[in-house]
C-alpha cells in the first residue's frame, strides 16, 4: 500500500509518497507525477516514509530523475536506492570516481599503486 499526497506552493509541486512504491502503485504514482509535470512547476518527490521499492518503481524513480524531479530521501537503504538511481553510488557501494592517468587508485595510499 501508497499513500500519495501532493502539496503545491508557488513554484514547486511535491509528492509525498509513504509506504511501498510497488505493484499496482507504480501506475498510480506515474499517473500523480505527470499530472503535477503538467502544472510546469518544479517538481520534488519526498520519499522520507517510502519503505519499499521494487524494480518497476525504480524505473519510475529513475525517470523522474531523468525528468528533473527532486529525490528526497531519508536513512541508509532509500540513500543508496536513491544513488544508484541517479549514478552517485552503484548498488556495490563503491563510488564511481573518474580516472586518468594522474589519479592515484588508491587515495589512502597511493604511493601503493597496482
Amino acid at each position: 500500500m501508497l499513500r500519495i499526497t501532493l502539496h503545491q506552493d508557488g513554484s514547486q509541486v511535491c509528492l509525498e509518497l509513504a509506504g511501498r512504491l510497488c505493484g499496482p502503485w507504480v501506475s498510480e504514482t506515474e499517473n500523480a507525477w505527470r499530472s503535477a509535470l503538467g502544472s510546469g512547476k518544479e517538481v520534488a518527490v519526498d520519499m522520507r516514509e517510502v519503505t519499499g521499492v521494487d524494480d518497476a518503481g525504480r524505473q519510475l524513480l529513475a525517470a523522474m530523475h531523468r525528468a528533473g524531479a527532486h529525490l528526497i530521501v531519508q536513512g541508509l537503504w532509500m540513500t543508496a536506492v536513491v544513488d544508484e538511481i541517479t549514478g552517485e553510488r552503484p548498488f556495490d557501494g563503491t563510488r564511481r570516481r573518474r580516472w586518468n592517468k594522474n589519479t592515484p587508485r588508491n587515495p589512502k595510499f597511493p604511493n601503493l599503486e597496482k
